[in-house]
Order: structure tokens, then sequence, then C-alpha cells
């Protein structure tokens, strides 16, 4: 069985993680700086890359950069991974839910502009599948966007100066995504948000000061613990070739779905040049899903929803609903998303 979701991992990961504990140092140090170094290059971002432990501590670094406070209105999607969303919830803002494209999955410009109001102190965009949400409507308002790539990984794409991006870019280096660090995530920011986020990110202590920075510095800004160590960094600088292979192999077959797959029951995303294609995330009509899932696994392919709508949890139900018509019927339709970027890393396709 293939299945829907396969860690890939470099063949020298292992040896690069044995000199890292062999070194006697596996905390924040100089293999982290490497990793950055090497983000940097390969990602193409506007500013270095400030590591972090999760996508997840990612946002709630922007949003400790943004000054989230309790009663502050942050407009998000409800179309994505829980992580995205716990970050407002504990720092007591409100939720405002904003529909999506029920083609794409994104987050929609004009939904969230009916949703602003004087207290909107955030967007939250999420890269769905790996398709850019479209950033330019979104930064209209002025209003700090916060962009969720947990899904993306645009190393393919050569003229980068032409995606419009969020103010701060979230990006996920779990275990399934495309590149792993075992766990793991970086923060795109500002260059003036750069030194502020990197000492947040250990308690509020700046690490360059001196040998014993952690006696003889005042804490000005409490920090949280979200820094990345030398092993996880070990492991991220192995895999990011892999992870070059791997979107390069997850568009080739979604272009090979998208060209060659037609069924009346089925409403496949168009191509789009600029997607990563971590999921391949397609539409199947009312009643089919499970028949469906049952034809791919005959032929040995795993297939499921992966993630649930957010503002459906118990522990959302203290924010007011929207109205989310496309989101509503996006879901009636049994949404289908299949994982591909991993099953097969060779040429040939089921």
């Amino acid at each position: 069985m293939i299945p829907l979701f396969k860690v890939r991992m470099s063949d020298r990961a292992s040896e690069d993680v044995a000199q890292v504990l062999a070194s006697g140092f596996i905390g924040q140090g100089t293999v982290v700086d490497q990793f950055e170094d090497q983000l940097w290059v390969a990602l193409g971002t506007r500013t270095k890359p400030v590591t972090v432990n999760s996508c997840t501590a990612a946002i709630d670094l922007a949003l400790e950069l943004i000054n989230l406070q309790p009663g502050d209105e942050v407009i998000t999607t409800p179309q994505t991974c829980f992580a995205t969303n716990v970050g407002p919830i504990h720092r007591g803002a409100v939720i405002k839910w904003a529909d999506i494209d029920p083609f794409t999955g994104l987050i929609d410009p004009i939904s969230v502009k009916k949703l602003i109001t004087p207290k909107t102190k955030a967007i939250i965009g999420v890269n769905w599948a790996g398709k850019f949400c479209d950033y330019a409507a979104l930064k209209k308002h002025g209003i700090p966007v916060i962009e969720d790539a947990a899904h993306s990984w645009e190393s393919f794409i050569e003229d980068k100066n032409s995606l419009d991006r969020g103010d701060y870019i979230c990006y996920s280096f779990q275990a399934i995504k495309f590149l792993t660090a075992g766990d793991g995530g970086i923060l795109v920011c500002p260059k003036k948000d750069i030194p502020v986020a990197k000492m947040l990110r250990w308690y509020g202590l700046d690490r360059t000061k001196n040998e014993s920075f952690r006696c003889t510095q005042n804490i000005t800004r409490a920090g949280f613990k979200y820094h990345m160590n030398n092993i996880n960094a070990a492991i991220g600088i192995a895999n990011i070739p892999e992870a070059a292979e791997s979107v390069i192999k997850a568009r080739e077959n979604s272009a090979f779905y998208i060209k060659h797959v037609h069924n009346k029951n089925y409403i496949l995303p168009q191509w789009d040049e600029k997607h990563s294609y971590w999921l391949f995330s397609m539409h199947i009509l009312q009643n089919k899903r499970d028949q469906f899932v049952r034809y791919m696994r005959e032929f040995g392919v795993e297939a499921s929803p992966v993630h649930f709508r957010n503002d459906q949890y118990d522990c959302t139900a203290q924010y007011s609903p929207c109205r989310t018509p496309c989101c509503q019927r996006t879901f009636q339709h049994t949404h289908h998303e299949q994982h591909h970027c991993f099953l097969r890393p060779i040429r040939s396709r089921p």
C-alpha cells in the first residue's frame, strides 16, 4: 500500500546527527546557524530565516511581534490544520472565520474585507496544498498578514521577487513536510524584527552577547522556548536536497493527474505554475467519497480527508459563527485530499 504520508529522509542524515551527538553540543549552536544560511539560499527568502522548533511556534512568534492582545480580532480560515489557529486562541484573541474559495481551499479576500473592524489586528492565510493565497489583496488593508506556508516549498520558482507573500511567513519542517528536520520551522519576518525574534525564541536572551549571557543579561521582554537545536538542524541540512527533489516529483505527478484523469464524479484543480502540490486536493461529488477511497485502496493507494474545519470544534464554539457558504458547500461535497509528494520518488506513476 502506498501510504498517504511518508517521511522522506536523506541517507546522510544519520551520519550528520551522529557527528552532532559526538560533538558534545546538541543545543542551539553553529549547525542551526548553518541551517538558516542554507535555507536562505534554498528558498530565496527576502530576509534570513529565524529557525524555531515548529511552524506553530513561528505563527505564535509572529503574533508576539505584532503585539496581539486579548480581545484583538484575528481573521483566519477554518480550512487548515488546527495548529494554524492555536496561537490566537491561547492569546485570548477573537477569531473571525473567513470563507474560502470552494475550488482552491484558500481564504477568500472578499470575505476577509467584510470582516475587518477597528479591532482587527492580524489576518492569517494558509497556502492550502501548496498554492499561494492572494496576498496582494490581503495586504491592501494595512493589517499585518501572517502566511502559514507549511504546505509550501518554492525552491523551483526562479523569480521569487515576483511572488506576493505575507508580512510574516511561517514554514513547517515536521516529519511529513517537503523538508523534514524531525520537527521544526522557520519564521521569515521584516528585517527590523529579526533581532527581537531571535531573542524571543530563547526566553528573551541574546545568545550572541557573551558566554555568560544567561547570568549577565537583563530580560526586558519575556520570550519563549521556541529555538531549534543542532540535532534537528543537522537532519534539516541533510534533507534540503530531498525537499527540492520531492517538490519536483509532486508537481510532475500533479500535472499528470490534471492532464489524464477525467471523470464526471471528480473536480480536479487547475494547473498552477507556482503551486508546490504538497497535497493533490480534489473534490469528490456528494456520496462518492467512500467509493473513491475503496477504489484507490484496491489499487494499493491510500486516500482520505486530511483536516477537519476548525470552526466546528468544541474549543472554537466560543467564537461567533460567520457565514461561510463556500466552506460549508465544500465539506458537504466531501472535500478530499490526496497526498502524493513523498509517495513515489521515482518517475513512474500509479
